[in-house]
């Protein structure tokens, strides 16, 4: 058996895995993971520890090559597998199911579905670590935005090879889909999995999740603040996306009784200090204004600095 498990980083796929391996017990799957072979580069500690930005890239021909290995590994000795990724190469995972299934195992799809403010949020948490003699493992902004916008389109072309046997949709909360083919090959149900996929990352939160979500990430910017040379050129497309989805979250809670004003002049402080730390352009330029007259964001309640909570 071969299990493909999918979505863009940090979207939770240890939950699955772990649900994953319970369910398949008798099939002794061998787990794959690209980015837990990065250890095996002989600068990984260093990169991790000194060169953080570096160390994707650096590490990135040992993982690649050493999962290529282990997959002909697991085909030549029967092994069952379960393989991860971020489904960001289209080619490179129906090959994969395609190699398998010809070899005659039963291939299954597992997509993990979280929000993309979710996922993008536990990602920089990720990638600060927890501690100076405890590297995280950064995500390259790139990495997880291409994965988001490409994981439905890699699960629908999953979906249309007759050999895949089943697709699941999980959040990290539930199922939210199961497929399966019947004894003539057809699926079950309607094929919607990158549907379903695609709805949950791009689900609003609800207002109880999205103050938590505000509370973590005025943590995680802390942390970045103090972390010297951290907020700049690399970590810049991070926290334009961040701010956004922050600025999201506040519209969630405006009229809230959760929403009090620190919330909005928390953001705006951090909106400031982020322009003046991170490198010019990172944030389009604040439009010139007519003191008389309010913006079209200010007369629905939110400026290009977030929400005006009930004022």
């Amino acid at each position: 058996m071969l299990v493909l498990l999918g979505g863009q980083p940090a979207a939770g796929k240890t939950r699955a895995q772990h649900a994953i391996l319970a369910e398949h017990a008798a099939d002794d799957l061998v787990e794959i993971t690209g980015d837990d072979l990065r250890e095996y580069h002989p600068e990984f500690r260093r990169l991790s520890l000194r060169a953080p930005f570096e160390m994707p890239a650096a590490t990135a021909p040992v993982s690649g090559g050493l999962v290529k290995l282990a997959l002909d590994h697991a085909l030549s000795h029967r092994y069952s597998v379960l393989l991860e990724g971020t489904f960001r190469a289209p080619a490179m995972v129906t090959g994969t199911a395609t190699r398998f299934a010809e070899a005659g195992y039963r291939v299954e799809v597992v997509a993990v579905a979280t929000p993309a403010p979710v996922s993008r949020l536990s990602a920089e948490m990720r990638s600060l670590g927890d501690g100076p003699n405890e590297p995280g493992r950064w995500t390259p902004p790139e990495a997880h935005e291409t994965a988001l916008a490409g994981s439905a389109g890699v699960l629908s072309a999953l979906e249309a090879l007759p050999h895949i046997a089943r697709v699941r949709v999980f959040s990290r909360e539930a199922q939210l889909f199961d497929n399966q083919r019947d004894a003539a090959g057809e699926w079950e149900k309607e094929p919607v999995a990158a549907h379903t996929l695609r709805h949950e990352q791009q689900r609003p939160l609800p207002p109880g999740t999205a103050a938590q979500w505000l509370k973590d990430y005025s943590a995680v910017y802390t942390r970045a603040k103090r972390r010297p040379g951290y907020l700049g050129t690399q970590t810049a497309p991070t926290y334009a996306r961040l701010q956004d989805d922050a600025a999201q979250m506040l519209r969630i809670l405006s009229g809230r009784a959760m929403a009090p004003e620190f919330l909005l002049h928390e953001h705006q402080r951090r909106q400031l200090n982020l322009e003046h730390r991170l490198p010019p352009g990172t944030f389009p330029p604040r439009p010139p204004r007519n003191l008389g007259q309010p913006t079209t964001g200010e007369r629905h309640g939110v400026d290009r600095r977030g929400p005006s909570l009930g004022r």
